[in-house]
């Protein structure tokens, strides 16, 4: 017991440490940000522009709430590494090495979820990321090598090419996102991980799927023509179908990861428009369901601590006993449903007008996903706040834990203060 004192102290301060480093780095991404820079070569494999230093900035900003959030825990190193290399990754101005990393990624992710998770089916849920992902990958490295011998290896320098088969450079980012039918590994991902894994699951990898599309469409767009339309198709009727399957979830995290494939698969229609104000719409909503989907897995652990639990129906009406924890699921299931004044209003406002002005067909779809995903997130928060409660007494929460609350909730406010740093012409 002596010894471990000591321990934590010095995890403590390492830990302190590296939240300066990233706040510092934050700072200077926000810097450039507010420059409006044109794309700029660090170095002869790395460069930076907008969309890049929205991820990289994204990625900061999400390990940094996630250290506010964990305790003393043995997966920093894990969590460490997923950074750097999602850093790396957004900062690849090449496609081979941007591959590489987008691979070398799920080495920690695996790592992360089989060691630290807490069940037995753990190994399963690693298992399946690893076939989804890896499988889905290898046409990418071929349709990559294929370009080798264009001298096309630059996002840059990237120009129309027609493939024959066009989906080769696009499944990899399909699952990864994921878009529906190609999604079962994210559910179970979700809820065999730890904590940090979900958080840094939601708020950054699956924004790996949405980047690389946006990267690779330029290159694409004379080779899919037709294929849009029924990608879009899916992705929307996917979006309503797991919306509904929301409704009848009664595990918390299962039901926050299949939200997460309603609101990709309005991201993902929306950058497969290649309209200007849908693909705007896509890059925020992606910043803001990153950090608003990471609040709702903490609030979801803190539940999680309390009652040992995550089905609905045994710790419903915590009203009573926790008011402070009910207020903060209502302010993130009120950002869930993008309501006013939070940023994820603005960037479903922006993929509507892109996706109606490309098919004004679509105005049904789109309202039938926007009530569905309402009614999931209003019926999660009276679930669980306003029925009979079966604890009548529980200790409360620890007020620090809603520093990291509070954090996320501010910046998914600031960011519509801000509003032109999130917009590209």
């Amino acid at each position: 017991m002596k010894l471990s004192i000591p321990l934590i102290f010095c995890f403590q301060k390492k830990k302190y440490s590296m939240m300066m480093i990233l706040i510092i780095s934050l700072m200077w991404m926000i810097s450039i940000l507010m420059k409006n820079m044109l794309p700029t070569f660090i170095s002869m494999i790395h460069y930076l522009d907008f969309l890049s230093t929205i991820m990289i900035s994204l990625t900061i900003l999400s390990t940094l709430l996630i250290l506010m959030s964990m305790n003393y825990s043995n997966s920093n190193f894990m969590l460490t590494s997923i950074m750097i290399i999602l850093i790396f990754t957004f900062l690849s101005s090449k496609m081979f090495m941007f591959y590489i990393l987008f691979e070398l990624v799920l080495i920690p992710t695996l790592t992360l979820i089989s060691k630290s998770g807490k069940q037995p089916e753990r190994l399963q849920a690693g298992m399946y990321l690893i076939i989804y992902t890896v499988m889905a990958s290898l046409p990418l490295l071929i349709g990559i090598l294929l370009l080798k011998s264009n001298n096309s290896m630059i996002f840059l320098s990237m120009s129309c090419y027609y493939f024959k088969f066009p989906l080769i450079f696009m499944l990899a980012f399909l699952v990864k996102m994921p878009m529906f039918m190609f999604h079962l590994w994210l559910p179970k991902a979700h809820v065999e991980a730890p904590l940090e894994g979900s958080m840094i699951l939601a708020a950054v990898l699956l924004k790996l799927g949405g980047y690389g599309l946006i990267r690779f469409m330029p290159m694409l767009s004379s080779s899919i023509k037709s294929i849009p339309l029924w990608l879009i198709s899916i992705s929307l009727m996917g979006a309503f179908y797991t919306s509904m399957m929301c409704i009848r979830q009664k595990d918390l995290k299962a039901l926050i990861a299949y939200s997460s494939v309603a609101h990709m698969g309005l991201v993902l229609s929306s950058i497969l428009t290649m309209n200007l104000i849908a693909t705007n719409g896509s890059i925020i909503m992606m910043m803001a369901h990153g950090l608003s989907s990471a609040a709702l897995f903490f609030l979801v652990n803190l539940i999680y601590t309390k009652f040992h639990t995550r089905n609905m129906l045994i710790f419903k009406g915590i009203l009573n006993s926790h008011p402070n924890l009910t207020f903060w699921w209502f302010m993130f299931t009120a950002v869930n449903i993008s309501a006013p004044p939070s940023i994820n209003l603005i960037s479903e406002i922006f993929m509507l007008m892109g996706l109606i002005s490309w098919k004004t067909s679509m105005i049904m779809i789109l309202a039938s996903i926007s009530i569905m995903t309402s009614s999931f997130s209003i019926m999660l928060y009276v679930m669980i706040s306003h029925n009979n409660s079966p604890i009548l007494i529980s200790e409360n929460v620890n007020s620090k834990f809603f520093l990291s609350l509070f954090c996320h909730l501010f910046i998914i406010l600031f960011m519509v203060i801000k509003l032109e740093l999130m917009i590209f012409y």
